[in-house]
């Protein structure tokens, strides 16, 4: 089974694969047996546990305070740990960060930040230019 969350505090415990898909930030501070997948502009902050393996996918940001019992990913998201993954931490095309307190049992592939991942840049719209002057009239004619 396969639920989809919103947003939120997720402070129970799940059976089967959550998928995060925003618009507000999440708290998942309960048990998910099975993956998470976080996508969408979405925020996920993990501090409970997932028995399956954790993905940031897209535009999504997963940032892990409590234990993963299998891999953590970045697929195109932004991934940081600070906690504990049993499996491997993988950076795919994403951005990844791993806290020098963190305990990975796996091992850590591909390229790393070396601080806390920022957010993404708002991209500002250039103002609107101004409207064109109204052509001048033509001087009278001299008689």
């Amino acid at each position: 089974m396969v639920r989809i969350f919103r947003g939120g505090t997720l402070d129970e415990r799940f059976e089967g694969s959550v998928v995060v898909i925003g618009p507000r930030p999440t708290t998942m501070t309960g048990l998910v047996r099975g993956d998470l997948f976080v996508r969408d502009n979405s925020v996920c902050d993990v501090t409970g546990m997932v028995s399956g393996n954790l993905l940031a996918e897209r535009t999504g940001k997963a940032i892990l305070h409590g234990l993963v019992t299998k891999a953590a990913k970045s697929a195109g998201g932004d991934l940081e740990v600070y906690g504990m993954v049993q499996g491997d931490v993988l950076n795919e095309g994403g951005r990844l960060f791993v806290d020098k307190g963190a305990v990975v049992r796996g091992k850590v592939l591909g390229q790393t930040h070396q601080g806390p991942i920022p957010p993404p840049e708002k991209v500002a719209t250039p103002p609107a230019a101004p409207a064109p002057a109204a052509p001048k009239p033509p001087p009278p004619p001299n008689p």
